[in-house]
């Protein structure tokens, strides 16, 4: 896990989050995405697998063919109608 597509490998996190940086980078290629153009989110997917976390965004897209994921849609801020900006 040295390089990915020559960026270098950002993760000090446990051999956990390791193997699962390893199978996101794999789901993503197979499903045709580039990891290397998604490295962070990707970080943020192994994370979240290797806690056996769910992960909450509002742009589950992102996130899009990652098996093992617990992915869970939030609202987007914006789009509450909210207008107190509090």
């Amino acid at each position: 896990m040295r390089h990915l597509h020559g960026h270098p490998a950002r993760t000090a996190g446990p051999p956990e989050a390791a193997r699962a940086f390893g199978r996101v980078a794999a789901d993503l290629r197979s499903s045709g995405r580039e990891p290397a153009a998604r490295v962070d989110d990707a970080l943020i997917a192994a994370s979240a697998i290797a806690e056996g976390v769910p992960l909450y965004t509002y742009n589950p897209a992102d996130f899009a063919g990652i098996s093992g994921l617990d992915l869970r849609k939030v609202p987007h801020p914006d789009a509450t109608g909210d207008t107190s900006g509090t």
